[in-house]
């Protein structure tokens, strides 16, 4: 039996990306959302609420508190935190031509559903993004695994000044 590097409550796609934190929603979401319930206070910001109904005071509250544990809505909250504008090229653009990226990529040890580390780009500046991450990548990789690669490079030398 192959078992998975992930713990069972993170669902993966198919593109290897994180898309849910099942376990956790329904454990300490779950707990978070009722004691915030009892105290009539929203579960996210801590403001009052009109009723016990909704442990939310605003959707974007919701979209917010959802985020901590699934994709979709950490992509609709940090959509809208940042107006649909690209935080590379600042051009305004339609939700279907932007995608949400990770600051710090998750391959080099940056948080998976951190808001602080997401970002809205547009589908160009993502693609560049990206491309120039895997080179980087490859090349510190061939460096690391290749020490005979670095041998024609000359040796540096600190300069008295």
């Amino acid at each position: 039996m192959v078992r998975s590097s992930s713990p069972p409550s993170v669902v993966v796609g198919p593109n290897g990306r994180i898309v849910s934190l099942s376990a956790a929603w329904f454990s300490d979401g779950a707990r978070r959302r009722s004691e915030a319930r009892r105290a009539a206070r929203c579960v996210e910001c801590g403001k009052a609420l009109a009723s016990h109904r909704t442990p939310y005071c605003s959707r974007t509250c919701r979209w917010k508190f959802h985020g901590h544990y699934f994709w979709d809505s950490a992509r609709s909250y940090v959509m809208l935190r940042d107006r649909y504008i690209c935080q590379i090229c600042h051009g305004r653009r339609r939700a279907r031509q932007l995608d949400v990226d990770h600051i710090v990529e998750i391959a080099a040890g940056g948080a998976a559903l951190e808001y602080s580390n997401l970002q809205t780009v547009c589908r160009d500046c993502h693609r560049l993004k990206t491309l120039n991450f895997l080179s980087q990548r490859r090349t510190l990789d061939a460096f690391a695994r290749a020490p005979e690669a670095r041998a024609h490079l000359p040796a540096v030398r600190p300069t008295a000044e």
